[in-house]
């Protein structure tokens, strides 16, 4: 017989893989339907939404995460779900504040003309937060089969219900951002609900609530904006220096090259909660890491080509290319989110900060400058030199928990 933990492994693998098969299927759906130029255009569109979600929660959700994690009273978890809930309603609102001003301004800077295509998608920034703050809740939560059915079911039914519209009328681009991010706020409601959030919260959690976040939430948002924000300027550079349909291009190449980092990550998000009360990270987590990253590995560079050239049309072939190298950036990034995920359960925001920043100003130079200098080649170098710096970061700060915690049991 399996045990939890190992059937909860299997299911939260199962999941990703089947997810990185429907994110496959998404991508080569919507670059099919739209063409390279108005794949470029949603791509820009998400970009700019994704850069706002990853402002406006200040820490917040990721103190509830670890608060969640280490509470036992079954009570208080469903206020602290609740309390979930009021803040994913604020920042969502100044979330689409935000967007909406940026509209206003997207003509003066970029050659889109996409201004109203954002107005009329506003609501997608309020899913991406959602999205975001979800993941982390349940995480806490340890709701790993939730997790697992949702990073499969709401884009197998946008596979299922859009191939059907496609079929009577073909889509456009709202149409394609109205469908995509609409079911998945259906998802993201119905599975809220579920976790059946009370609402009648104490100022004392509050006050928990703030005290978590001043010495772990907040230095993980700042690094989280130097770190996690700043990787979408790529997307805007490239828009402002090139063309969106380059924005395409490498945003399709992030997405092929995604797979590798699922194998770390998902162990890493299985034992987030047994990472509190253990010392290190488990021999077997990181030999299985290495194992089924080499795996991915190798199977990424046998079919990559062939996988652009039968799935995707030939104006994507530039994607073969700018993957074969990006690759090395999602392995480096891949384990060094691992020891993120152990960090993060004990608490080291400071650390996670500090090596955030390290790769932000990275990412800033790079994405501002090389772009500039050397095209796609410069954001190529800046995403690989950028992941490499922060698992060299993080392995850095794991030594130095360790060494902490070895001093003072001694």
């Amino acid at each position: 017989m399996l045990s939890t933990s190992q059937k909860k492994i299997i299911a939260m693998y199962g999941s990703s893989l089947v997810g990185v098969v429907l994110g496959f299927l998404v991508s080569i759906f919507n670059s099919r339907v739209l063409g390279a130029e108005k794949f470029g255009d949603f791509k820009f569109i998400e970009t700019v939404a994704r850069f706002i979600a990853s402002i406006v929660s200040v820490g917040l959700f990721i103190s509830l995460t670890r608060l969640v994690a280490i509470n036992k009273n079954p009570d208080k978890e469903r206020r602290l779900v609740g309390l979930f809930v009021i803040i994913f309603m604020i920042t969502s609102a100044i979330g689409l504040v935000i967007f909406l001003i940026f509209s206003y301004f997207e003509p003066y800077f970029f050659e889109n003309n996409l201004d109203k295509n954002i107005r009329r998608s506003l609501f997608i920034v309020m899913v991406l937060i959602g999205n975001l703050a979800l993941i982390q809740i349940l995480k806490g939560l340890h709701k790993i089969y939730l997790l697992a059915i949702l990073g499969v079911l709401p884009f197998t039914c946008y596979l299922v219900v859009s191939y059907y519209y496609n079929s009577v009328q073909p889509l456009d681009l709202d149409s394609v951002l109205l469908l995509y991010y609409g079911i998945q706020f259906i998802f993201l409601t119905i599975s809220i609900f579920l976790q059946k959030p009370k609402f009648n919260i104490k100022k004392q959690l509050f006050k928990e609530l703030l005290e978590e976040n001043s010495f772990n939430g907040k230095p993980i948002y700042y690094g989280s904006l130097a770190g996690v924000a700043t990787t979408h300027i790529a997307g805007l550079s490239i828009s402002y220096y090139l063309e969106n349909t380059q924005v395409g291009f490498f945003m399709l190449s992030l997405t092929v090259c995604s797979p590798l980092l699922t194998v770390p990550s998902v162990l890493g998000t299985i034992y987030f909660k047994k990472f509190v009360d253990i010392n290190t990270i488990p021999k077997k987590v990181i030999q299985l890491s290495v194992a089924g990253t080499i795996l991915a590995l190798v199977i990424f560079y046998i079919f990559i080509e062939k996988v652009v050239t039968t799935f995707y049309s030939s104006e994507y072939l530039p994607v073969v290319d700018i993957s074969k190298f990006l690759i090395l950036g999602f392995i480096f990034h891949g384990f060094g989110d691992l020891i993120n995920r152990f960090l993060g359960a004990k608490g080291q925001g400071k650390s996670l900060r500090n090596a955030a920043y390290l790769v932000g100003i990275i990412n800033v130079l790079g994405y501002t400058f090389l772009i500039k200098y050397f095209d796609i080649t410069g954001a190529i170098v800046t995403k690989i030199v950028a992941s490499c710096s922060y698992l060299i970061a993080m392995y850095y700060y794991y030594r130095i928990h360790i060494r902490k915690e070895a001093k003072l049991k001694n």
